[in-house]
């Protein structure tokens, strides 16, 4: 409107003015507006929660070529309302994308995988090599569960899923290093009448109500 209206007064210096003085209150109440819904998004938390199964989605949907060529069966078991733990979720999500990577390249075709997560108590105090449960405390278990035996009719083809690779077993060794700095847990157990493998990880509750903020550039152009 000031555009138009720029070259209609017979004054053309007081239509200049009139012109700069209205785009300079356009541009503050533009500024001023930018600001305040910047400030609503920035003022309202969103509560942290399902960041485990959202991490082994994402890492799940990394390998998905992988594990649809070798058709392995995928199964989840997931505990409702999972709480959070205390591990940053980079760390966790390389974590997860480790062991994910073992069991993909270890599996053979036709095997079974399944991930399987829950949130406990633990009843006394445990050591072990790989780190320590605490009595009372609460924890999350995280355990990736995989089969590579194939049923052909009434046999059992056993695969070559214990002959593992030495760069296999030295990424394991350095997951394990990880889990441990975040006062986690990491078991490795091996059946090979079954043909199996499982590896559960323990990491501790996150007591405190952890929130976020979206980034406002989502919001405000």
């Amino acid at each position: 409107m000031t555009e138009v209206a720029r070259p209609r007064f017979s004054d053309e210096e007081f239509g200049g003015f009139f012109y700069r003085s209205v785009s300079k209150d356009i541009e503050e109440a533009n500024l001023l507006l930018d600001s305040f819904l910047q400030y609503l998004f920035i003022n309202t938390p969103l509560k942290k929660k399902g960041t485990i199964h959202r991490l082994i989605a994402e890492v799940l949907k990394k390998y998905e070529v992988e594990l649809d060529e070798k058709e392995v069966r995928l199964s989840k078991k997931y505990e409702k309302d999972l709480p959070e733990t205390i591990v940053p979720d980079e760390l966790l999500r390389y974590i997860l994308d480790s062991i994910l990577q073992y069991a993909v390249s270890t599996i053979t075709p036709g095997g079974d995988m399944e991930f399987s997560t829950r949130s406990s108590r633990s009843q006394k105090d445990v050591s072990a090599r790989q780190g320590v449960l605490r009595k009372d405390e609460r924890y999350i278990k995280i355990k990736l569960l995989f089969t590579s035996k194939r049923k052909l009719g009434k046999q059992f083809e056993k695969s070559l899923i214990f002959q593992e690779a030495p760069l296999n077993l030295m990424l394991l060794r350095l997951v394990r290093k990880v889990v441990q700095k975040n006062q986690g847990i990491m078991e490795l157990e091996k059946d090979e009448e079954q043909g199996r493998i499982s590896i559960s990880l323990w990491f501790p509750f996150e007591r405190r109500g952890i929130v976020y903020y979206q980034p406002v550039d989502q919001f405000v152009n």
